[in-house]
């Protein structure tokens, strides 16, 4: 083996320098590297973590926007049916006012019908006891005195209601 120029000593100072390129690169760099592989998966698995939490969190988060989003959609539901019933009732009240008033422009609108209907019929009956008298003058002459004249005209004024 000599002939390739392998030597023993030579063999030997292969492997020690082997065996301390190997200690050596435990030592500077696969323990570095592995601690520095170790952290990173760390970091990489708390990242995940908090992803996860933030997940949740959102998650949770929508939730209860969705549940108060829910509420406030009865609520507001709730109010708009108080407001409509309110407008309802606040009409039926409007109505009902409106028919009470016309009930009574009617009722006042018959008394005062009835008023003038009895007014014109008194003052018919005064123009008829006048004409009544005014005739008697004519037919009798003027030698009624005036309590006779207000006999005659109680009478026919009697008269005239009973044919009425």
């Amino acid at each position: 083996m000599e002939a390739l120029g392998i030597t023993p000593t030579g063999i030997i100072a292969y492997i020690i320098n082997f065996a301390l390129l190997v200690i050596l690169l435990q030592m500077f760099l696969y323990k570095p590297v592995k601690n520095a592989l170790a952290q990173r998966q760390q970091r990489i698995a708390e990242s995940l973590a908090a992803a996860d939490r933030a997940a949740q969190e959102a998650a949770q988060q929508r939730a209860e926007f969705e549940k108060e989003l829910a509420e406030a959609r009865a609520a507001a539901q709730a109010e708009a049916k108080k407001a409509a019933e309110a407008t309802e009732k606040m009409r039926q009240e409007i109505l009902a006012a409106a028919e009470k008033e016309a009930e009574e422009i009617k009722a006042r609108a018959r008394e005062e019908a009835e008023l003038e209907k009895q007014q014109a019929a008194a003052d018919l009956q005064k123009q008829a006891a006048e004409l009544a008298l005014q005739i008697t003058r004519k037919i009798v002459g003027e030698a009624l005195d005036e309590s006779t004249q207000s006999k005659l005209v109680q009478q026919f004024l009697s008269n005239l209601g009973d044919a009425s």
